[in-house]
């Protein structure tokens, strides 16, 4: 068992690797965060796995539970939270992010010291946290991006595929710093497959304005907040299920609770919205402000100058 548990990092480490190869765009980034990520997993497991050796049986199960009420923290207060960008403010946040492999690696780590435990048993737990681990990292990398067109009306990048509305609206913000792309480059960048993950469409910004005068940030607020922000926008809008009594943005304008949305947030006028909609034969619309109310899902993102 001692020499199995052994390889088991480096043999995850090359399968992740040579899956990811597949891909053609610049991903760097992300091999260095799969690097990075791939030693303190093993780092972990390793402490884990010390730990286990030098305490009983039954001290190892108190931490193994411990471990798990880290992990319900970490999902409930971290998982996919917006508050991780302060803490890991880089374009592979995506991976960086994602905190469950170094669980695994420990709980794994206690898991291979239960020699009480049939051999086969013990070798099956240890594998299957570390299998978790890589399949939680690697599901948001998997794939390709759609093949898109190059659609724009009057400054907005239309999306010409169905997931491709984040990589549309980050490609109009963009423009609208006079930073030039298009939507295939920005799918790609964004890591859009069958949609996009907000850690995607950071990523995507974050690499486009590595070299320029621009940062990227994301907001957290209300509507009523968003009149604060000088400048343009990417907002997440979309129908939360609480909202499924207003049937008006369903049967009318078919909105579909649940389902996010990606649209630029361009500025106010008196008491109308002007925003930048990808959504094909859209482009320039007027919101209300019963409109952002309703549909604003409270995160964005935007381009602040870079502090020098």
């Amino acid at each position: 068992m001692t020499d199995r548990s052994q390889f088991i990092h480096p043999i995850f480490i090359e399968i992740s690797f040579h899956v990811l190869l597949v891909e053609a765009p610049i991903m760097g980034d992300i091999y260095l965060g799969l690097l990075v990520l791939a030693v303190l997993s093993a780092a972990t497991f390793g402490i884990g796995r010390a730990i286990g050796r030098h305490v009983t049986p039954r001290t190892t199960n108190w931490l193994s539970v411990i471990a798990v009420a880290a992990l319900m923290a970490y999902i409930a207060c971290l998982w996919d939270k917006t508050s991780l960008v302060g803490l890991l403010p880089f374009s592979n946040l995506i991976v960086l992010g994602n905190w469950l492999p170094l669980e695994a690696g420990f709980l794994g780590g206690l898991a291979s010291t239960q020699f009480a435990m049939p051999g086969w048993r013990r070798g099956l737990t240890v594998v299957g946290l570390q299998l978790a681990g890589v399949i939680v990292v690697l599901f948001p990398l998997m794939g390709v991006a759609p093949q898109c067109g190059n659609a724009w009306s009057e400054g907005i990048c239309l999306q010409t595929t169905k997931q491709t509305c984040s990589a549309a609206s980050a490609a109009t913000l963009l423009k609208l710093h006079g930073i030039d792309t298009t939507e295939q480059e920005m799918a790609e960048l964004c890591l859009t497959r069958r949609g996009t993950n907000w850690m995607g469409l950071y990523r995507g910004l974050k690499r486009k304005t590595a070299d320029s005068e621009w940062e990227v940030e994301v907001f957290a607020g209300s509507a009523d907040q968003l009149r604060l922000l000088n400048g343009p926008a990417i907002l997440s809008v979309g129908l939360t299920q609480e909202a499924l009594a207003n049937r008006f943005y369903q049967t009318e304008l078919g909105w579909r609770p649940g389902i996010r949305h990606s649209v630029v947030l361009l500025g106010f006028v008196t008491d109308l919205v002007d925003i930048g909609e990808p959504t094909p034969d859209s482009g320039r619309e007027r919101w209300t402000n019963e409109d952002l109310q309703e549909l604003y899902l409270g995160q964005g993102m935007r381009l602040v100058r870079r502090a020098r």
